[in-house]
């Protein structure tokens, strides 16, 4: 199954690629996800994640573009998608 269609909260969560330096090589555990952010659990504490600034892995998944996956998670989950 696609990583895309899965719930992300409790998984592994790694910044691939970001336009905001600060945010390059972020590692930590989902903990909560909504429309444009994702709340990033790591060891230096809570962090919030714009989704439209990153490229990320989940669980060492293919590389996700944040800003294609904009969506709610109860609406992303049921979508069909299409991963080139």
């Amino acid at each position: 199954m696609e990583i895309v269609r899965m719930s992300w909260i409790g998984r592994n969560l790694q910044v691939i690629d970001s336009s905001d330096s600060s945010l390059l090589d972020v590692v930590g555990t989902v903990v909560n996800e909504s429309k444009n952010m994702l709340v990033i659990r790591s060891n230096s504490g809570d962090r919030k994640i714009s989704k439209s600034v990153i490229r990320f892995t989940i669980d060492g998944s293919e590389t996700i573009d944040g800003h294609a996956v904009m969506h709610r998670p109860e609406n992303r989950i049921h979508m069909k998608w299409r991963m080139n």
